[in-house]
């Protein structure tokens, strides 16, 4: 049977790119919403301001030229309203321009001139001027020209608006509108951005929590009656959630501590029992099976009690009486042992003279056996092991070090897990369970600290154990 073939991973431009951030992608979808809006309105208006511009310039231009005025008018009164038109249209072009708003020309049927402004283009001649009635627009080069004439006998009159710098006004007109449209588009990114960050706060404060949730802290609940009805809902399902895992931690747990305590005294009497069978053996095959037996229920001896100890730690009862006491002559010991276990191999010390930390002997001690152990039997043969100690903000940090070939870093994460041994080739010949790095790391923190891998290279491996400074 063939299988069905699985969906791959996107490489669109769209699954190579994803913002990440919620309130970014709020922020970006409602400013750009707004911004389409805004440019929408900014076209419609655009359109309908410049149409309307020139629909009332032609209303004004036809009012000039459908006036009494210029049938009457004597050459003395051609430059007053040659003036006029000029200030009637003034209000149509920018600010402090200079030049003519309007030209006037006037013609008699033999081509006899009347009048002409002093701004009239000279590319405009009667050649150059369309006929027939109504408005026409004539380009003079960079300037453009909204012309009509008016006839008053063997007369003709021609009216012209320079709508160059009517545009040019327009242009500056709409500019600031666009401008003012950016600087409101960049309020609404603000706006959204602390809108978005209103709205996140119900999230970021069930995030608060979530975040400060331990094993000793599981009882904490988020009152859904201060949150809104949008996420009242989802408060519940938190705190519904929280009641689950505070019931299946606890019994956890309670199994783990109930076990290991309901295992710890038949491996103690099992232990005396073979003990005793073995100083009455006869036979030394009987002696070398009852030593194997041993050593296999010292080993299940060791893994109830470190078992037990962390079900006290997981439910925080891991009580440690922090007492101030020299750990140097630890570490000497410590020191020694590996010369006498492993005399091929050399150790390196670079400890201080005094060594003062807050704890209890037996169990720190057991942490840096635990580690000078894993030296020992994960160390590359004829290698070394450092020991080093060094102070660092009110805290001393120990240092384990040893000769290795390395660990691989998808081991790194998962080395304090319980029952996890990375090196799976050698689990059958190297003793252990995996509950020692857990176990150590959970003492070091009850004594407020805290046990790092912080190296793991291919020469090198480097665990280190910090601790709260004595007196």
């Amino acid at each position: 049977m063939k299988r069905a073939a699985q969906p791959g991973p996107d490489k669109s431009g769209a699954g190579r790119f994803r913002l990440r951030s919620f309130r970014l992608r709020i922020t970006l979808m409602s400013t750009a919403t707004a911004l389409a809006a805004i440019l929408i309105l900014f076209v419609a208006a655009s359109t309908t301001i410049v149409a309307r511009r020139a629909q009332i310039l032609d209303h004004i231009l036809s009012a000039h030229l459908s006036g009494p005025g210029f049938g009457v008018a004597t050459p003395a009164l051609w430059p007053a309203i040659d003036a006029h038109l000029n200030a009637s249209f003034s209000a149509f072009a920018p600010q402090g321009s200079q030049g003519g708003y309007a030209i006037l020309r006037a013609s008699r049927a033999d081509g006899s001139l009347v009048y002409r402004s002093t701004s009239w283009p000279a590319a405009l001649d009667t050649a150059a001027l369309p006929r027939g009635p109504g408005l026409h627009t004539v380009a003079d080069g960079a300037l453009e020209w909204r012309l009509g004439q008016v006839r008053h006998g063997d007369m003709t009159v021609w009216v012209g608006v320079n709508r160059s710098l009517s545009n040019a006004q327009l242009r500056v007109t709409l500019w600031r509108f666009g401008a003012a449209a950016g600087v409101l588009g960049a309020l609404i990114a603000l706006l959204a951005w602390y809108l978005s960050a209103r709205a996140m706060r119900p999230v970021e404060h069930l995030t608060g929590v979530m975040l400060g949730l331990n094993a000793s802290d599981l009882d904490q609940r988020v009152a859904a009656d201060e949150e809104d009805v949008e996420f009242a809902q989802l408060v519940t399902v938190f705190n519904a959630m929280l009641d689950r895992l505070q019931r299946s931690f606890l019994q956890a747990i309670r199994f783990s501590g109930d076990a290991a305590h309901e295992l710890k005294t038949p491996l103690t009497i099992l232990q005396g029992q073979l003990e005793h069978a073995f100083t009455h053996a006869a036979k030394p095959e009987q002696e070398e099976a009852l030593i194997e037996m041993l050593e296999e229920v010292r080993r299940l001896d060791s893994i109830v009690r470190k078992l037990l100890m962390l079900s006290r730690a997981d439910a925080g009862q891991l009580q440690v009486p922090l007492s101030p006491f020299d750990l140097r002559p630890v570490l000497d010991e410590l020191a020694e042992d590996i010369e006498l276990l492993d005399p091929g191999r050399a150790v390196r010390l670079d400890l201080p003279p005094l060594l003062m930390v807050k704890g209890d002997t037996d169990l720190l001690r057991q942490v840096l056996q635990n580690l000078v152990s894993n030296a020992v039997k994960y160390g590359l043969p004829g290698g070394w092991i450092a020991l080093s100690a060094r102070q660092h903000g009110g805290q001393w940090q120990i240092d384990v070090s040893n000769a290795s070939s390395g660990i691989a870093a998808e081991h790194r994460e998962r080395l304090f897990d319980r029952f996890y041994r990375a090196d799976h080739a050698h689990n059958r010949r190297i003793p252990g369970v995996g509950l020692g790095l857990s176990l150590a790391r959970e003492i070091a923190r009850a004594h407020g600290g805290e046990l790092l891998l912080v190296e793991a290279a291919q020469e090198c491996t480097c665990f280190r154990l910090c601790l709260p400074a004595g007196l």
